[in-house]
């Protein structure tokens, strides 16, 4: 999840410098897609969490 979001920053970075409006957009995109991969992960990571806390029977 670390990596998504040094992306996210970087991606950020990036659109405040550039003045191309086609660069500045397709760095829109990634920045938001690495956003969703975030939040994805995250999801992942409490609903493995919950199983591995959940009690087992055998």
């Amino acid at each position: 999840m670390a990596a998504e979001e040094k992306a996210r920053s970087t991606y950020e970075y990036l659109i405040r410098v550039s003045d191309d409006p086609g660069v500045t957009d397709t760095l829109r995109f990634l920045r938001e897609r690495e956003i969703v991969h975030f939040q994805r992960f995250g999801e992942t990571l409490r609903i493995v969490q919950e199983y591995m806390d959940c009690k087992k029977y055998y």
